[in-house]
């Protein structure tokens, strides 16, 4: 039999050790968003973080993958091959930019991308807000906000 559930609901009465630790509950919120997400944004070819990265680079054009790197918590690898996956979706363009290097640009097609999954980020944003209620979206805001400022210095 397998000891692990297909779903991550609690059965038991006692509460587990890893309940009562924040990584764990982010982790675990973390997936069940992204459940969301996929379901909000079935019918694009974007993925979530396809989706930030082509708007990092619309926000930032000419950036280098390690530009776009130390904007975010992501490694330099993971966002050379998530841009790899926009430059084969040709919403992206790698340009020579003087003597900085390879600058990475949106393309004509990759704008339209980029304003389809900012409308479909929002619509997941709204999904969010709806399933949690006003207040309490409001207040998980406020703490991630703060808590990002702490973890990040």
């Amino acid at each position: 039999m397998d000891d692990h559930p297909t779903t991550l609901t609690q059965t038991d009465a006692e509460p587990r050790e890893w309940e009562e630790r924040v990584h764990h509950l982010m982790w675990e919120d973390y997936v069940r968003l992204q459940a969301i997400a996929e379901s909000e944004l079935a019918d694009s070819e974007l993925t979530l973080p396809l989706s930030g990265t082509l708007d990092m680079i619309g926000t930032w054009p000419g950036s280098t993958v390690a530009e776009l790197s130390r904007r975010t918590p992501k490694t330099q690898q993971a966002i050379s091959q998530l841009v790899a996956k926009l430059e084969q979706a040709g919403y992206v363009e790698r340009r020579v930019r003087g003597s900085r290097g390879v600058g990475i640009y949106v393309t004509e097609a990759g704008e339209r991308a980029r304003a389809e999954g900012n409308a479909l980020e929002e619509r997941l944003e709204d999904r969010i807000r709806e399933i949690l209620g006003d207040d309490l979206y409001a207040e998980l805001l406020s703490v991630l906000g703060r808590a990002r400022a702490r973890l990040a210095a």
